[in-house]
């Protein structure tokens, strides 16, 4: 499993751990990492004192740290933007709250993509759920660490309220419990979403996010991995390089994180060539070509994708194909997306219930559906793209894949 930009951090760790087990001062460090209300043997303590020393949580100015007290939207954002290494926003500060440069961060990296946590005063001020940090800490894992994605096994058994839990965040918490960051709150396992979250789990979740030898051991989920070595894949590559290495092969410039139009991208946007099969009238399948513009980073790789569709046994019909668009920040903006038959695999987000396209697999037998087990989800699985039917926090987007492994 690989880590992007958790060197430094992880090097600190290295530190504090040794400083525990020493019992060296606090100030050897120049930080004070000591509460009252923080018991040696307390499960917390070891979690709160890491964080404290890595400057990402404190204490207030009565020595205590409050560990039951619940976390705010903007506090948990601050503990998340400040635990990533080689973090920072070139967007423009409105005064919005004191929490938004933290808010732009993670909104440059895909934290709050599908989270629903809008940068506003009211929002920010707000309690964070569980429901909520599950979210942002699957994002962390997929959209800047680039951690290969669980199978879960029996998440209704493995879970204990997974059957409440709505189908916005049940990918969210899956992950979460597969990764072994989360580990329930009962006997049972089970989740709580609803409830706040306290300043002490805030604390273990950050050090078992940057640290997994922390994590728990969970016999019911595997890891997904790549099929193909990750040096013949940028989606692959991707997940092990630093924000400027990402943004300087995908843009040609560090500060860039998207394109904003087709003169903005010049020739970093490349038109391939593929084949596909369609379906005529009559019922028969027949080729066509398609001219698909993408990232000319990812051009091999999606020349091959597109290659192992057509030559597979089941010869996936294609009757819609897009790539790189310019109407907003995310991946098609990076020429890094493909859209396949937007009307037979539609997106549709859970709380507004707005949709693109008509409908999916599972409420049709088109064969233009994108199905799990199809040709599609597997030829851009082994090169590492994601794909959106997975669904997000808030969302499924059964047309979309991306270089992301969430599929984002």
């Amino acid at each position: 499993m690989h880590r992007y930009s958790k060197t430094v951090r992880i090097a600190v760790l290295v530190l504090v751990v040794a400083a525990i087990a020493l019992q060296l001062p606090a100030s050897a460090f120049g930080v004070d990492t000591s509460f009252s209300d923080v018991p040696s043997g307390e499960w917390y303590s070891g979690y709160v004192q890491k964080c404290a020393m890595l400057g990402i949580i404190d204490g207030y100015g009565d020595g205590t740290f409050k560990p039951g007290q619940s976390l705010k939207r903007g506090e948990f954002i601050k503990m998340l933007a400040a635990s990533i290494e080689e973090s920072y926003s070139t967007t423009k500060l409105k005064g919005v709250h004191w929490a938004e440069y933290y808010w732009n961060v993670l909104n440059e990296f895909g934290v709050l993509e599908d989270v629903g946590i809008p940068c506003t005063y009211a929002a920010l001020e707000q309690t964070i759920t569980r429901y909520e940090m599950a979210a942002l800490i699957r994002n962390t894992l997929y959209n800047v660490y680039g951690e290969n994605t669980m199978e879960v096994a029996s998440p209704e058994t493995n879970i204990g309220d997974y059957s409440v839990i709505g189908m916005a965040y049940r990918s969210a918490v899956e992950q979460a419990y597969g990764k072994g960051i989360l580990g329930g709150i009962d006997a049972k396992g089970s989740f709580g979403g609803d409830y706040s979250l306290t300043r002490a789990q805030a604390a273990k979740v950050i050090v078992c996010l940057l640290w997994p030898s922390e994590r728990q051991a969970v016999s019911f989920a595997t890891e997904v991995l790549p099929v193909i070595d990750a040096k013949d894949s940028f989606a692959f590559s991707y997940r092990n390089m630093t924000t400027a290495e990402r943004r300087l092969a995908l843009f040609g410039d560090a500060n860039k994180s998207y394109f904003t139009s087709a003169s903005d991208a010049g020739n970093r946007i490349v038109t391939v060539e593929v084949k596909t099969w369609d379906i005529n009238s009559s019922g028969v399948k027949y080729t066509r070509t398609w001219y698909v513009q993408v990232n000319a980073v990812v051009a091999d790789e999606v020349k091959a994708i597109f290659e192992e569709i057509y030559n597979d046994p089941e010869r996936f019909p294609i009757k819609a194909l897009g790539g790189a668009r310019y109407s907003d920040t995310l991946r098609h903006s990076w020429g890094c997306a493909i859209d396949i038959n937007p009307t037979e695999n539609y997106y549709i987000n859970y709380s507004t219930g707005a949709t693109v396209g008509s409908y999916c697999w599972k409420t049709s037998d088109s064969p233009y559906c994108i199905r799990p087990e199809s040709s599609v989800v597997r030829a851009f699985a082994k090169y590492g793209w994601g794909w959106g039917g997975q669904g997000w926090t808030s969302a499924v987007d059964y047309m979309h894949f991306s270089i992301l492994a969430s599929g984002g």
